[in-house]
């Protein structure tokens, strides 16, 4: 997930950038939280509690400008991603020492936006790719992680069951499916099945019970580690919920 935080004090302007930033972000497969600031003492005054990857800051904002918002911002965190939006150019220089990763001009243009939002991607792979693409029935499909409920393999062949876009079959094995989508929620819970943690309602005996109502079972094998593993992943979704 990508936790996005945007920094405008212009409501009008502020909601137009949430939205192009959902837009894109929803379009590429990618699971984001996003929250909304009009002033940059409330952004610098919750940090610690609510870390970002990518923020995008207005320059030209109340007393403290955005440049100082993304000093104060490095001194808490190294490695977040700081996006600059104004309507002049006269500061592209300045952003520099923050390390900016873009500085945009207003009106935003979709395209150079979606450009940059690409390129952050490809910069933090491990963190946000957020899908697969898939070859089925000869063509090229998109598959948001948190759509998958489960993967079955049946000889050659992998059957995904997604929540919207149905039973995808594609010609391959679920080891080299396993290797792609390195993503914590999913887990190998036997050799013909790899499941979405995010979609079980529940065990009995030794098998899981999906929200579909599809039974997946626990191979006998490393059996208490795995349900071991989806115990400690339930407690922390149950902690984030609350």
């Amino acid at each position: 997930m990508v936790k996005v935080a945007v920094c405008e004090d212009s409501e009008m302007e502020r909601e137009l950038l949430k939205r192009l930033i959902s837009s894109l972000l929803a379009d590429r497969g990618i699971t984001y939280r996003l929250m909304t600031f009009s002033v940059g003492e409330e952004l610098i005054g919750t940090y610690k509690e609510n870390s970002y990857d990518l923020i995008f800051l207005d320059i030209h904002m109340g007393e403290i400008d955005g440049l100082e918002v993304g000093r104060r911002i490095r001194e808490l965190d190294r490695e977040v991603e700081i996006v600059y939006c104004t309507s002049s150019k006269e500061f592209a220089i300045d952003t520099y020492e923050i390390h900016a990763l873009g500085y945009f001009l207003k009106p935003y243009e979709p395209d150079k936006l979606g450009a940059l939002i690409d390129y952050y991607i490809q910069k933090h792979p491990k963190n946000n790719r957020g899908y697969i693409e898939v070859k089925s029935r000869r063509k090229s499909v998109i598959i948001p992680y948190d759509e998958i409920i489960y993967a079955e393999s049946e000889n050659k062949v992998v059957y995904i069951h997604t929540k919207s876009q149905g039973d995808i079959k594609i010609y391959s094995k679920l080891d080299e499916l396993n290797e792609q989508m390195r993503d914590r929620r999913f887990l190998r819970c036997h050799q013909s099945y790899l499941l979405n943690m995010d979609y079980v309602s529940g065990l009995i005996d030794y098998d899981f019970i999906m929200t579909n109502d599809d039974v997946i079972p626990i191979r006998k094998s490393g059996r208490r580690t795995l349900m071991e593993q989806y115990e400690t992943y339930y407690k922390e979704l149950l902690g984030k919920r609350e």
